[in-house]
């Protein structure tokens, strides 16, 4: 894609985006490529950093084979997170939006400083020097689209793959000596069960999917900066909401977070 149609493609997405109606977007981004992708995205960060909502973090998705490879993707994939779409645990949605609402559970880390580019990437180990605290989160995720079946891994990386929140719960204290790949998590709305998990599914442990972002995020010419806040991949695939009421994510002895919509 040229600079033209990279730009009108992300004019396309932010319309739809602030419409907050289902969007038929997919025909337009079928022959995408991941490359292009990722231009489309950051154009519609750019758009809606410029009117004033920046990007104040990132996530990581689509963190298993059994996830991306269906959707034709070499590996998982990144997405950026708005400064409105932060929340506290307890957060309440009004009927409407999210247009068809989904939760993951997820650990929330803050980034404590900036993380450039160096003379050697970034590891599990080291990438958590730069973590001044760790959550247990929820990302909420909106399928907003006419028909979601249709919209392949390249369009969903261009709109933000879909990101609509991200909600900050319990503070995890002694994080670092957590057993990373056999956390257990779970959500539920109005307490019946809906997925459940463990941190093994997030690239085998979340120090390795931050890692894995700060080293992808410097391949684009980014990076993870202080003050940032991280969803660093869910340990169950998005459980859509089968109707209204109080969701919750929860992490076994850590802690949980809720969200009502209405």
């Amino acid at each position: 894609m040229n600079a033209q149609e990279i730009a009108a493609l992300a004019d396309k997405l932010v319309a739809g985006r602030k419409s907050k109606k289902p969007m038929d977007v997919a025909g337009l981004m079928a022959d995408l490529s991941e490359a292009d992708a990722y231009k489309v995205q950051f154009a519609v960060h750019d758009r809606l950093t410029a009117e004033g909502d920046p990007i104040a973090g990132w996530k990581v998705a689509l963190t298993l084979p059994v996830q991306y490879e269906p959707l034709k993707l070499s590996g998982p994939v990144f997405a950026g997170i708005y400064k409105s779409g932060l929340r506290q645990s307890g957060a309440v949605y009004e009927a409407g939006y999210p247009i068809k609402p989904g939760i993951e559970p997820e650990l929330v880390a803050r980034i404590s400083k900036d993380a450039p580019a160096g003379a050697k990437p970034y590891t599990a180990e080291s990438i958590l020097d730069h973590v001044s605290n760790l959550y247990c989160g929820m990302e909420l995720v909106d399928n907003r689209y006419a028909d979601v079946t249709k919209m392949g891994g390249p369009a969903r990386i261009a709109d933000n793959v879909l990101q609509a929140a991200l909600l900050t719960g319990s503070e995890i204290k002694d994080w670092k000596r957590l057993d990373f790949p056999n956390l257990k998590g779970h959500s539920t709305l109005d307490g019946k069960e809906l997925a459940k998990g463990t941190g093994s599914a997030v690239m085998g442990g979340m120090p390795i999917s931050l890692a894995w972002l700060a080293n992808t995020l410097n391949k684009h010419g980014k990076m993870l900066k202080a003050g940032d806040l991280v969803l660093t991949g869910s340990v169950h695939p998005p459980a859509f909401l089968p109707g209204k009421g109080v969701a919750r994510t929860e992490f076994e002895g850590l802690g949980h977070t809720e969200v009502t919509i209405k």
